[in-house]
């Protein structure tokens, strides 16, 4: 790698907007001396939003309260490694101090049942994005599967007014298209896609159209793009490569401008029986989402694994990035975001 790519990483804020697993996965290269944080660090990355919820299966606050002792558990038992995100500060002291900060964030809003005062409950709890939707319908509204996607609910609405009043901040992917422009509308706040690429390059389900990207970009929030293989191509016949993944965060920028995009990955993956195991339940409420790719080629080629970063920041300056712009990307974006909502009660 050139020594430009390396000093960039280096000397930026690195955000991974969506990763999840922390607990679970057991690399390949474990000896009992490498964790997931410790790769994650060797990769670059300051800060990573965890999905410490998602509603694939039901959940509910007892649940969140329950994993979120965990999360602070890992902070007591890594404390010179490991912060707990109260505020946007926080990833700047992980960056001086090389601690990953965790962020706990979830995929849905079963979290907060049927009952308002949860959300800032959880907010004092340092709960800091909640998805509105999984793939399914929610309270909030509908999920990107849903098959008739009728919009915000009421109870949504008052949700968006809550997360705005206490700053929590409010995530789009996996919502459904009407629904999300309903909360887009609401919202008074900045928002964000944690991990969607463009559908104008792929009519994936998942991915967002131009319409979306521009009225995130409105508020002006952040679109992270994911580099789920499956996301790139409509020919998925072979495995895409970063370029392709590169490709999606242009056509975002050239919508809503270099200052709304992002980068979530959904995490990578290698074949341990937990990730076999994980893709049989998976398929079990979408089938064939994974299409023919393995784990390893979960993502793109080229950005598939935590060493990968290093060589994405390489690929942006061959495709004539700024050093200014690949920060904003890497993290600076969503470091504005999250000053903007997270810390509003600090001032």
């Amino acid at each position: 790698m050139s020594n430009s790519a390396h000093e960039i990483l280096k000397d930026s804020i690195v955000i991974d907007c969506l990763f999840h697993g922390l607990f679970e996965d057991v690399p390949v290269e474990a000896d009992g001396e490498i964790n997931i944080v410790d790769l994650l660090q060797r990769g670059g990355v300051t800060a990573i939003s965890d999905t410490m919820m998602d509603d694939n299966y039901p959940s509910n606050l007892t649940a969140a309260c329950k994993t979120m002792y965990n999360y602070y558990l890992l902070e007591d038992t890594l404390p010179d490694q490991v912060v707990i995100v109260r505020n946007s500060k926080d990833i700047v002291d992980a960056k001086k101090t090389g601690k990953l900060a965790v962020i706990m964030s979830t995929q849905g809003a079963d979290v907060f049942e049927h009952d308002l005062r949860f959300v800032s409950t959880l907010q004092k709890l340092n709960l800091k994005i909640v998805q509105l939707t999984y793939n399914h319908q929610g309270n909030l509204g509908s999920g990107v599967y849903e098959p008739h996607d009728t919009g915000l609910t009421r109870f949504g609405q008052q949700c968006i007014y809550e997360m705005n009043r206490v700053g929590m901040l409010i995530d789009l992917s996996h919502v459904g298209y009407q629904t999300s422009l309903d909360a887009m509308e609401t919202s008074n706040d900045p928002v964000i896609f944690s991990h969607s690429s463009a559908k104008a390059l792929c009519k994936h389900r998942r991915n967002i159209t131009d319409e979306q990207i521009a009225a995130c970009g409105k508020t002006g929030g952040v679109i992270c793009a994911c580099p789920h293989s499956v996301m790139m191509n409509d020919d998925q016949s072979s495995w895409p490569t970063v370029d392709r993944f590169i490709d999606h965060m242009l056509h975002i920028a050239n919508i809503a401008g270099i200052d709304a995009v992002g980068v979530g990955t959904d995490r990578w993956r290698r074949p341990t029986l937990r990730s076999r195991m994980g893709r049989v339940g998976f398929d079990r409420t979408l089938p064939g989402w994974f299409g023919a790719f393995s784990d390893e080629e979960k993502q793109v080629q080229g950005f598939n694994y935590f060493d990968k970063w290093e060589s994405f920041v390489e690929a942006m300056l061959k495709r004539d990035f700024t050093e200014e712009e690949i920060k904003k990307v890497l993290g600076g974006n969503l470091m504005r975001v999250f000053e903007q909502v997270w810390d509003k009660n600090l001032k």
